[in-house]
């Protein structure tokens, strides 16, 4: 029921334009951290 509701909140908030969808391909997170650090 949870995750339920929670996938049904991220896909209004998608819909909303809160939330990026997701890539195909996602980008690490540590990559990203160290492009941010790179600024």
């Amino acid at each position: 029921m949870k995750a339920r509701l929670n996938e049904m909140f991220w896909k209004l908030a998608v819909a909303l334009g809160l939330i990026e969808p997701p890539r195909m391909q996602p980008i690490p997170v540590r990559a990203q951290r160290e492009q941010e650090r790179r600024r």
